[in-house]
C-alpha cells in the first residue's frame, strides 16, 4: 500500500468513497485502508518535529506520555527543530504549563531516539532553567550527528553546551547585535574542541559585519598538541580570518573551504589579510580539493597554481581587474581532472560595478556571472571579427573546451560589486537582468566551435546545444528550450 503515496489526492478520495459506499464493506475494512494510508504517510509526515512556544506544554506532554512505546514519532523522527523563544513572550506562562514543561521537556526530547539533526535557537528571554533544560535534552539524543545552533542572545550567567560524542556536522550562526561576546564564543569554542575527533564539517556565520565581529581564532579553544581540529570541510562567513601559528594546525586536514564576506577584493595592499591567508595555505601545503570564495586576488591565484589537486572552484564575486589573470593563469594550471566532482570558475570583467562568476561540472552544473562592457553591440558581433577583445564568457568557453569530462555549463549573473554580500533591491535585480541577457548573447555569438565543445549550456532563461543551421552547416550554440522556473 505504500504505492498510495504516488496517487493523486482526487483518486484517494474516490477510493475512500468507493470503499465507504460498498454494501459489503465492513467497518474494519475501512479502518484497514486508513491504517495502510497512515502507514505509508507517517515516515514523511513525522520525519521532522518542531517544538514551538505556542503549544510547547501540550507538545512535550504528548511526546513524553504517548503509549505504546516506541511511538510512530520516535520511530520516524530524524530531525528536531526547537524554535526561539522556547517560552512564548507575549503571554504569562501559567503555573500548570510551566510545570508540564519542567516535567516533560527532557523525556519528550529524549524519546526521539532516531533524531540525527537538531536545529536549536537560543534566546536569553527564556528563563535560565528552560535554557539549560534544552541543552541537557539535546545532549541526551543518542544518534545526534548534525547540530545547527543559532544564538540570538544568551544568559549573562555562565553556560555551556554539553559534549556530544557523535557530532559530525556543527553549524553556528552569530546573529545581529551580539558583537564579540565572550560569553557566547567561549562555550561554542569549547564545544568545537570537545567534538573532536568526530567533527568533520564546521560552519560559522556572523550576520552583522562591523568592527566588533568575532575572529575565527575566538572559536578555537586552546587545545593540547593532540587536540587540533580534524575538520575536512570549513565554511566561514562574516568573520575576520587570519592564519597564524595557532590556527594553521587546525586546517591541515581541510579538503573543502567556503569563505564569504571575509576579505575585500579592493584591498590588495600589503596589509590585506587575504594575502597572508592564501600564502599560509600554500606554505603549509594545505591542498584543497574544493574552494568557494568571494575573495579574488593574486595570492589566491598563486595558491591555485602551486598544486594540481583542485576539483571544484567557485568564485561567487570578483573584481574586474582580476579577469585576465585568473582565467589565463589559474584554470589552465589546475586542469581539474577529477572524475565525478570536477568544477571550475573564472572571474569577472567590464565596469567596476559589474561582476561575473563561473562554475563548471561534469555531471551537475556550472554557475557563472558575466559582466559585459557597456557596449551591448559587441556581444552580437560575429566572433571572428571581434576576437581582438574577447569577453570573459568566450575565454571561459575556450578553456572549457579542453576539459574532457565536462557535460553541463550553467552561467548566470551575480549582484554588482557595490552590493557585495547582498542580492536584493531593485538596482541589483536590474543589473542581474542586464547581465543575464549579455551572457546569453555571448553564448549565441561564440566561436569558433571545436570538437571539445560537447557540453550543453544553460543561462538564466535559455538552454543551448550545438546545432547546425537549416542547411546542415554553420555549427553554433543555438537555443533548444526556454527555462521558465528556477
Amino acid at each position: 500500500m505504500t504505492g498510495l503515496l504516488s496517487l493523486p489526492t482526487e483518486l484517494l478520495q474516490d477510493i475512500g468513497a468507493e470503499v465507504g459506499s460498498s454494501a459489503k464493506t465492513e467497518e474494519k475494512d475501512l479502518r484497514l485502508v486508513c491504517k495502510q494510508i497512515n502507514f505509508a504517510l507517517e515516515p514523511q509526515i513525522l520525519s521532522t518535529i518542531e517544538l514551538s512556544p505556542i503549544h510547547l506544554s501540550s507538545q512535550v506532554e504528548n511526546l513524553a506520555t504517548a503509549e505504546p512505546k516506541p511511538t510512530p514519532i520516535s520511530k520516524y523522527a530524524t530531525q528536531l527543530n526547537i524554535l526561539y523563544p522556547l517560552l512564548h513572550q507575549n503571554r504569562i506562562l501559567l503555573s500548570e504549563e510551566e510545570a508540564k514543561v519542567r516535567s516533560f521537556l527532557f523525556p519528550a526530547v529524549g524519546s526521539l531516539t532516531g533524531v540525527r539533526k537538531v536545529s536549536l535557537d537560543l534566546y536569553a528571554s527564556d528563563p535560565e532553567w528552560a535554557f539549560l533544560l534544552v541543552l541537557d535534552a539535546v545532549a541526551s539524543l543518542p544518534l545526534l550527528q548534525d547540530l545547527h545552533l543559532r544564538c540570538w542572545s544568551v544568559p549573562k550567567t555562565p553556560w555551556q553546551l554539553r559534549p556530544l560524542p557523535h557530532i559530525v556536522n556543527f553549524s553556528y550562526t552569530h546573529t545581529w547585535g551580539l558583537g564579540n561576546d565572550r560569553n557566547i564564543t567561549i562555550p561554542v569554542a569549547r564545544f568545537i574542541s570537545w567534538s573532536q575527533p568526530k567533527l568533520k564539517t564546521l560552519t560559522i556565520t556572523n550576520q552583522l559585519y562591523d568592527k566588533n565581529i568575532p575572529n575565527f581564532n575566538d572559536f578555537l579553544f586552546e587545545p593540547s598538541d593532540s587536540a587540533f581540529l580534524n575538520i575536512t570541510h570549513l565554511s566561514l562567513s562574516g568573520l575576520f580570518v587570519g592564519l597564524d601559528a595557532t590556527v594553521i594546525p587546525h586546517l591541515r586536514s581541510l579538503i573543502s573551504l567556503h569563505l564569504e564576506n571575509i576579505f575585500s577584493p579592493r584591498d590588495q595592499g600589503p596589509g590585506n589579510p587575504g594575502l597572508f591567508f592564501w600564502l599560509s595555505l600554500q606554505l603549509e601545503n594545505v591542498h584543497l580539493q574544493e574552494i568557494v570564495t568571494d575573495d579574488v586576488q593574486l595570492a589566491l591565484i598563486e595558491y591555485l597554481t602551486s598544486f594540481s589537486g583542485l576539483r571544484r572552484l567557485r568564485l561567487t564575486q570578483a573584481s574586474r581587474f582580476m579577469d585576465g589573470l585568473f582565467i589565463t593563469m589559474s584554470i589552465p594550471s589546475n586542469p581539474l581532472k577529477s572524475t565525478q566532482a570536477m568544477k571550475g570558475i573564472g572571474a569577472s570583467r567590464a565596469t567596476d560595478i559589474e561582476e561575473q562568476k563561473y562554475e563548471d561540472d561534469n555531471d551537475h552544473d556550472k554557475d557563472g556571472d558575466e559582466d559585459g562592457n557597456d557596449d551591448d553591440d559587441d556581444d552580437e558581433k560575429d566572433p571572428s571579427t571581434s576576437r581582438g577583445n574577447p569577453n570573459a564568457i568566450w575565454l571561459l568557453l575556450d578553456i572549457c573546451a579542453i576539459l574532457p569530462v565536462l557535460r553541463t555549463l550553467v552561467l548566470f549573473s551575480a549582484s554588482p560589486e557595490g552590493a557585495r554580500g547582498f542580492s536584493c533591491g531593485t538596482s541589483s535585480a536590474k543589473h542581474r537582468g542586464r547581465m543575464n541577457i549579455k551572457i546569453a548573447n555571448s553564448v549565441k555569438s561564440y566561436g569558433p566551435i571545436t570538437s571539445g565543445h560537447a557540453f550543453r549550456i544553460s543561462t538564466a532563461w535559455e538552454e543551448f546545444e550545438l546545432r547546425c543551421d537549416e542547411l546542415g552547416m554553420n555549427v553554433r550554440y543555438r537555443r533548444i528550450s526556454r527555462i521558465t522556473e528556477h
